[in-house]
């Protein structure tokens, strides 16, 4: 493990040792035989597998609400509708229930997925549902990659707990 590195030192370490043959030609086989660039890879595949699982599920959770208000926006009926509904029950007048019910006027308000005119659909859709598949797909990318890059297999057990706590605050 001495000789392995993340992908950021490995490539410079590669690049150093080939900058120095570019240099110094006439050396090229002294260079490559006595500058060890070491090697880029893994202590433990199957640690650094379970946290890049452990990262991902924490992020499928998003992109399934994501999803979720997709398939809302799809069903909803494309016309305007009262998403608010008021409504007295019709066995007693609107006094008599609320004195045996022992309830205020809140108690009749009713709150219901109804229909939305298009135009708001779209503006959803490009406000919140577009930008929020792109900020999941980069969060998804570059954190597995954050955690395929961490040389030390502690390293990436914390790394994946600090990302996993990251993405739980909102």
């Amino acid at each position: 493990a001495g000789r392995m590195y993340d992908y950021a030192s490995w490539t410079t370490r590669t690049y150093v040792r080939d900058s120095l043959k570019i240099l110094f030609p006439h050396k090229a086989d002294e260079i490559q035989e006595k500058i060890d660039p070491g090697e880029y890879g893994l202590e433990n595949y199957w640690v650094r597998i379970v946290c890049v699982f452990i990262f991902m599920m924490s992020v499928m959770s998003d992109l399934r609400s994501t999803m979720d208000f997709i398939y809302i926006l799809y069903y909803v009926p494309t016309e305007a509708q009262p998403w608010i509904e008021y409504s007295v029950p019709s066995w007693a007048p609107k006094e008599k229930v609320k004195e045996v019910l022992e309830c205020g006027e809140e108690r009749f308000i009713k709150f219901k997925i109804a229909g939305m005119p298009r135009y708001w659909k779209v503006i959803n859709l490009i406000i919140i549902i577009i930008p929020k598949l792109f900020i999941w797909k980069k969060t998804a990318e570059y954190g597995v990659m954050f955690l395929m890059e961490t040389a030390g297999i502690e390293d990436v057990i914390v790394n994946v707990t600090a990302l996993t706590f990251i993405l739980n605050l909102d």
